[in-house]
């Protein structure tokens, strides 16, 4: 829709720029909770520093991985151009590797800060769909990340150089935003009392991985890998679903065992 804009003479990409915003505004609704879990402007700033820098790590990594088979499959259409492969491979994102990056990131903060790792966990996770989902915003505006053609419901992009230009399209963006801003509404309500880290966690992953794996089916971008016959997001929302209903299970059962 908007790729880019023009502030001062000067155009700037709309995707970076809504990314930028999103982390800014997520450290600044963090901010609110700072004192309640004992955290300051710099324990903030450092925290958001190096997840931010371990979501770049991990979101590209796993973009590498998911292009990796599909070079392989095309191959013989390769021209050699080792740059081209390069940015072929890593010049774009995965929300999930992105996520498990972050996450990464956290523990290395706690670790060489000496902070305890839950209660960064409980400081940080609830603002996490809110930042997700404004980047999302970003997406719809670069045109990456789009839906299925449908001529009723579609949004055709004018100025796009990711999705083809002229065709409607699902706003698979606006529906994941919307998913998320559910999500931390509901994880900024549930977090207003002292609540463990798993369950947090949890209440993030588990909601988030059920609406991504219905939304795979209405994604109509190209080169998203599969796993199964099922795409690589969907296949993950399971393994963090099955994941998260087994840690549940396992701690309440330990729970009831301490009775």
């Amino acid at each position: 829709m908007f790729p880019d804009f023009t502030l001062l003479g000067n155009t700037h990409p709309t995707y970076g720029t809504i990314g930028l915003a999103a982390l800014v505004i997520g450290a600044a609704v963090a901010a609110l909770r700072s004192k309640r879990f004992g955290f300051n402007s710099n324990d903030l700033m450092l925290c958001a520093v190096i997840a931010s820098v371990f979501l770049a790590v991990g979101g590209v990594a796993l973009h590498a991985l998911v292009q990796i088979p599909i070079l392989i499959q095309h191959r013989q259409h390769l021209s050699g151009d080792f740059l081209y492969v390069i940015q072929f491979l890593f010049g774009g994102m995965v929300f999930y590797g992105g996520l498990f990056g972050v996450f990464i990131g956290f523990w290395v903060y706690a670790k060489f800060f000496k902070k305890d790792f839950g209660n960064l966990l409980r400081f940080v996770v609830p603002v996490l769909p809110l930042a997700h989902g404004i980047m999302r915003l970003g997406c719809f505006a670069a045109g990456c990340c789009h839906g299925v053609p449908h001529d009723t419901l579609g949004i055709a992009f004018t100025r796009s150089v990711v999705a083809p230009n002229g065709v409607p399209f699902l706003p698979v963006q606006l529906y994941e935003a919307a998913m998320n801003f559910v999500i931390f509404a509901a994880l900024w309500q549930f977090s207003k009392k002292d609540r463990k880290p798993l369950h947090l966690v949890c209440l993030y992953a588990m909601p988030y991985a059920m609406g991504r794996f219905a939304l795979e089916f209405l994604r109509g971008d190209a080169a998203r890998g599969t796993v199964f016959a099922v795409s690589t997001s969907q296949f993950i929302s399971v393994i963090i679903i099955l994941a998260c209903a087994i840690a549940l299970i396992l701690n309440n059962r330990s729970k009831a065992a301490l009775k």
